[in-house]
């Protein structure tokens, strides 16, 4: 039982870390269209919550707890890699856009 909480603490804190650097990106980087964005943003976001709710159940009746937990686990590991990527080339990202902050 302890596995599982670690394992659904570091998929929490993943997913917190993750969303609190787009909040923060995107209107940093487009700062015209920061209403917009953070509308877009909690669209997605209010989306996402809604199909993880109604596919949780069924996933974890299939899959069992410990699976279901590490599958969720490693596809928020590889969303934070997204964060590494946009540190990485977010300059080159933006240069190359025509509505970014210059």
């Amino acid at each position: 039982m302890g596995v599982l909480w670690w394992g659904m603490f570091f998929l929490t804190l993943g997913i917190f870390a993750l969303m609190q650097c787009i909040f923060v990106y995107l209107p940093l980087g487009y700062p015209r269209y920061a209403t917009s964005l953070s509308a877009g943003n909690d669209f997605a976001r209010s989306a996402l919550a809604f199909g993880a709710v109604q596919d949780s159940r069924p996933m974890y009746l299939a899959m069992g707890i410990g699976p279901g937990t590490s599958l969720l686990a490693a596809v928020t590991a590889v969303c934070i890699g997204g964060i590494f990527v946009l540190y990485f080339y977010g300059a080159r990202l933006k240069a190359r856009s025509r509505s970014s902050a210059k």
